[in-house]
């Protein structure tokens, strides 16, 4: 005992000294435990276990404690394992083909019997389940190589399978676990991040914003989906975490290439489809260096991608497009003004070339009885980005970006399993990421949006403005140890420590060049009747770099450094409880200047950051053995989990500070009285972009216009900003039945715990409603009052005050809430089926979706504002619930031929979305100078003091008022909010259907059918046929895919307001009340867009060869 407890103590020591050297603490291998008794039930001390597996020649011993109990950690997820137990004076007994599951306790008893006389091993072969497991407390799933392999994939990315989870669902902006965001996932490929840190893709993956994967599907063996596992190494995620493992070799070659392609060929044909080709090739290698010590694994994998922009376009099947005059004449003014390569308003051809590189190799039998894993992951995509709506807008072909992404990330993991029965993880990870956008037109070339001869649509062209300056390299370190072991019979402990080191280079000059809006093309002609030939825009915005002669670039360097401890007690035989605590803290390491006249004005420090708060998560889990039989089992727990925001949100108060980064500058009006205009348009403002607004001819002697410098967004974090967290309960309830079925019932409650929460603190505050009720920040839109300012309502002019518009602060919420109960039936494959079919239910609310990158995008698309102030946190649908969501997935092999048949379905309510205002106002209704308003809902359309409609082109006021009640009358979302503001994210699209097929078939199979005997040349030859909407291809009235969109959907076009002040008591109108608005309305507008991809039968063909 002695030597245990000083071996122990020295093996504690060595870890913590591994600690010093040294993020989230991962799970990458299984386990398998279990007692040992005699005939009547009686523990067995001392039995001595032998885990061994022959495909690498890996072998584990153990030996039972006083109550009969062992464990064998570390052991590499597959199958092929076998487990034996002997004793002086019973006989041994050998498990054979067990599986170890990811994560998971295998569970293997025995029940010796007494032998006098030592004969020869008695040989058993089971099955087990890895639901039915002794530490499976929580909520999530298995993805096993058996789903990879077999299940229908798109995209060919082993996160396709995350949908598989019931409770996570991708109908929104993206993989939502249990009504959370997305950005609160974390993603793990053998114990080391491949999350997307700085979060601009909604992949969660690094290149996800360029369509790349992290890694190939081919070198993925298994994966857990988890929502609350309540082990404390999980870490560093508030949503869903997805932890994966990839193959090795083994003391066999294996090796195999493939070949899969999708094109328009093999789709249903459609006017607003366009040619479409994907291929994908690799290869995968695998097998022994030297026999029983050294294994490598390797797979290259490559796409060749061509597909058609989403959206209209001039020539398709659309109604409401604008005249090919209008973009020809916008091609005109624009070359003239020297723009080279302006784009048309045809469909345009996007490319997504990849490239995949994975590397491994495994060395056994090292000192301490250890093995290392070393590694390496290597991704490249380019993907060109450009789509358009169906309504509103029509962006020319030149308004895109390539974006362009390379990473590698190399790992090693050191497994040590120490003589004693102590058990050592150590990992240690470096990641490399390279992304930049490259504008399709010369970057140089300012984004122009003017208003069609259609006012409802407006012509965009020139370069995207978010790509005009917009680079971003990522460098990211990890070391990681977990240290295992046990103390007396009962209790299992594990200490561990996680950290990452993250630095980042971020380019993000939007508007770097310049963003002009004008009203119409005779405005940007210089030809309407108040432009006295000249060009006026309605609006420009302009980035500049808040320190002269630098790049604008902002640099900083994040740590975070996680510490727990836990305990896993077998309280009883039956009874499992794991507790434990986990602390987390982020430390940011570069300052941000400080702000001196944000500070004097408003009391806010710029240098704010969530550095060095310590969080805490406790986690209780249990696992309850219900009949003693290992059928039944209860399971569940509570837990906090500490997650990671998108840095990119971080990152923003470097970029804004007013001194580091860029400036933004907003410049609104064409009032001769506006002291903040846009400037004059012309080529000498597109050579030399301005960087201060104009004064206009009648305004105020004095008036000076508002400069970058002056009048930049501003963003900040409070002082006391912690990162998010969740607290999730979960009760679960899981029974084993006849032939492989396994039945379950679970609730998870989350509460949200520090969410973030924005405001624009720059506003002046409420200076009352309007006649509908609005919370108005100013007299008319993009007219908002600012600290220390005032309006006049005679002329809805607001002046004077601090000079920034937009000072927007992060501060944290706790009233997020979601619950959601599933049930549902699996069966593990066995004689030639599995299958899987869930049902879950899902209620989810929040106080701000938050979706973008940018903080005043966040404060624009994360709540729409109406009858309640913008400081207030009022809870709301979140744009990630899905009500209603059914999953079936399930494998079938025909024999004697081997023909797999596979089926999936997802049902799933469709994305939540509310209907907000557009036009000559960017969508400003309530004088916040932010396009995020909510539209009042008219209880009359033809009545004047519910709604104003003015003439639409050729559209009359009669056609649009008839329009407008048609579409209220026909959509129960609007119908029932008349005569009120629209609740945020209260319509959603239709139910969703989506089935999909696979068919795979070896040659052997088939032709050995035939002729009575399988050819084992050709068993290396496998066909695979997958249809994806596999409705649509047996009918194609079926299968379609309504989409309207996440979040807001521009509704009605503002086109201008009476005189005076939008509010009441200080405008014209009977009664006190405020001036009213005129709009228009798109006849065409319809409810959601059936005419996407989405809606058509796509096939791929694959051609794989195997040894």
């Amino acid at each position: 005992m002695q030597k245990f407890r000083w071996s122990t103590v020295l093996s504690a020591i060595a870890a913590i000294g591994l600690f010093a050297a040294a993020a989230g603490a991962q799970v990458t291998t299984g386990s398998i435990a279990g007692r040992v008794t005699d005939a009547t039930g009686k523990p067995v001390e001392g039995a001595q276990v032998q885990v061994a597996n022959a495909l690498n020649g890996l072998s584990r011993a153990a030996v039972t404690n006083p109550d009969g109990r062992y464990t064998v950690l570390g052991l590499e997820v597959g199958d092929g394992y076998s487990v034996s137990a002997k004793r002086i004076g019973f006989q041994p007994m050998t498990k054979a083909n067990q599986t170890v599951g990811l994560g998971i306790a295998t569970r293997v008893d025995f029940a010796l019997t007494a032998q006098a006389a030592q004969l020869s091993s008695v040989k058993v072969t089971v099955t087990t389940d890895p639901i039915i497991s002794p530490n499976k407390m929580g909520s999530g799933v298995a993805i096993t190589d058996s789903s990879l392999h077999r299940l229908p994939t798109l995209n060919r990315t082993f996160t396709d399978f995350v949908t598989l989870a019931p409770q996570v669902s991708s109908s929104g902006p993206g993989l939502s676990g249990a009504g959370a965001n997305n950005r609160y996932n974390n993603i793990q490929i053998d114990g080391s991040t491949e999350k997307d840190l700085f979060g601009l893709g909604s992949t969660g993956q690094p290149g996800g914003q360029a369509g790349g994967k992290s890694i190939g599907i081919e070198a993925v063996k298994s994966y857990q989906v988890l929502l609350s596992p309540y082990d404390v190494r999980y870490g560093n995620f508030s949503g869903l975490l997805v932890n994966a493992v990839t193959k090795s070799g083994s003391n066999q070659f294996h090796g195999s290439s493939y070949y899969y392609l999708r094109d328009s060929s093999l789709t249903r044909s459609q006017s607003y489809l366009g040619y479409f080709q994907q291929k994908q090739y690799g290869l995968t290698l695998s097998g022994p260096i030297i026999k029983n010590k050294v294994f490598f694994f390797l797979n290259p994998e490559f796409q060749a991608l061509n597909s058609p922009s989403s959206g209209w376009f001039v020539g398709g099947p659309y109604s409401g497009l604008p005249p090919a005059a209008d973009v020809t004449r916008l091609q005109t003014l624009l070359g003239a003004l020297g723009y080279k390569g302006v784009g048309d308003g045809s469909q345009r051809a996007n490319t997504n070339p990849l490239t995949n590189g994975f590397f491994r190799l495994d060395f056994q039998g090292l000192p301490w009885n250890s093995t290392l894993t070393i590694r390496d992951n290597y991704g490249h995509a380019d993907q060109d980005v450009f789509s358009r709506g169906t309504s509103g807008t029509l962006a020319l072909t030149d308004n895109g970006y390539t974006f362009k992404s390379d990473k590698n990330a190399v790992v090693a993991q050191l497994k040590s399993a120490f003589s004693n029965g102590t058990y050592n993880e150590l990992y240690l990870g470096v990641t490399h990421i390279r992304d930049a956008r490259v504008t399709f037109i010369d970057a140089n070339s300012p984004m122009v949006t003017a208003r069609s001869s259609l006012s409802a649509v407006s012509l965009v062209a020139g370069a995207e403005r978010s790509s005009q300056a917009n680079q971003l390299d990522q460098d990211v370190k990890e070391v990681t140890d977990n240290f295992t072991f046990s103390l007396g019979a009962d209790h299992r402990f594990t200490i561990g420590t996680q950290n990452q080191w993250y630095k980042v280079r971020n380019l993000f000059g939007q508007n770097r060049y310049g963003d002009w809006t004008f009203n119409s093309l005779d405005s940007l002609a210089g030809t309407c009747t108040t432009c006295a030939s000249t060009a006026v825009a309605q609006q420009y915005r302009i980035g500049v770099p808040a320190q002269a002669g630098s790049d604008g670039a902002v640099r900083f360097t994040q740590r975070t450094h996680s510490f727990y401890l836990q305990d896993e007690w077998a309280a009883t035989n039956r009874l499992n409880i794991s507790l434990g605590l986990r602390a987390d803290a982020s430390f940011f390491d570069t300052a941000i200047p400080l702000n001196q006249g944000v500070l004097d004005t408003l009391g806010r420090d710029t240098r704010n950051m969530p550095s060095g708060n310590w969080q805490y998560a406790p986690r209780l889990g249990f696992n309850w053995d219900a009949t003693g039989d290992g059928k039944n089992q209860v399971r569940g727990g509570v837990g906090i989990f500490t997650g990671q925001p998108a840095f990119v949100w971080m990152s923003n108060e470097y970029q804004n500070s007013g001194l580091t980064g860029y400036n933004q500058l907003t410049c609104n009006g064409t009032s001769t009285s506006g002291t903040n205009l846009p400037p004059v348009f012309n080529a000498a403002a597109i050579a030399t972009p301005p960087t201060s607004c104009r004064v206009g001819s009648a305004a105020p002697a004095g008036s000076v216009g508002l400069s970058a410098a002056a009048g930049g967004e501003v963003d900040l974090a409070r002082s006391d900003l912690k990162f998010p967290q969740t607290m999730r309960y979960t009760l679960g309830y899981d029974k084993e039945l006849a032939a492989g079925y396994v039945f379950t019932a679970e609730y998870m409650y989350s509460r949200g715990l520090n969410q973030l929460f924005y405001q624009n603190i720059a506003l002046g505050g409420v200076q009352g409603v309007d006649r509908y009720g609005r919370v108005m920040y100013g007299p008319a839109p993009l007219q908002p009052v600012k600290v220390g300012g005032t309006y006049v309502p005679a002329t809805a002019v607001s002046s004077g005050g601090y000079s920034k518009t937009q000072v927007f602060e992060i501060s944290n919420s706790s009233k997020d809430w979601s619950q959601q109960f599933t049930i549902g039936l699996t069966r593990r494959y066995m004689n030639n089926f599995e299958a899987s079919l869930f049902y879950t239910h899902t209620e989810a609310q929040d106080v701000q979706s938050l979706t973008s990158s940018t903080t005043s995008s966040q404060y624009t698309f994360g709540k729409s504002y109406g009858a309640v102030a913008q400081n207030v946190q009022d809870l709301g649908h979140s744009v990630f619930e899905t009500p209603h969501r059914i999953v079936f997935s399930g494998t079938y092999t025909f024999q004697p031929t081997g023909t797999d048949i596979s089926l999936m379905y997802i049902g799933e309510s469709g994305q939540r979305f509310h209907y907000t205002y557009g036009g000559s106002s960017s969508g400003d209704m309530n004088g916040d100078g932010i396009g995020n308003d909510a539209i009042y809902v008219p209880k009359d359309v033809r009545d004047s003091n519910q709604i104003i409609f003015v003439t639409n082109g050729t559209t009359t006021i009669a056609q649009q008022q008839d329009a407008l009640e048609a579409f209220i009358n026909s959509h129960k979302c609007l119908k029932d909010q008349v005569g009120t503001i629209m609740q945020r994210n209260s319509c959603s699209e239709p139910f969703h259907h989506t089935f999909n097929f696979s068919l795979r078939q070896r040659l052997s199979g088939l032709l050995g059918f035939w002729k009575g005997a399988k050819d084992s040349q050709l068993d290396r030859i496998q066909f695979q046929w997958d249809i994806f909407n596999a409705a649509n291809f047996i009918n194609r009235s079926w299968g379609s895919y309504p989409s309207a969109g996440f979040g807001a959907t521009n509704l009605l076009s503002y086109s201008s307001k009476e005189t005076g002040s939008m509010i009441t008591k200080d405008g014209l109108g009977a009664g006190g009340l405020g001036a009213r608005a005129k709009y228009t309305f798109s006849p065409t507008f319809f409810f959601t867009n059936e005419q996407n991809i989405n809606s058509n039968y796509r096939m791929q063909m694959a051609l794989r060869y195997s040894f």
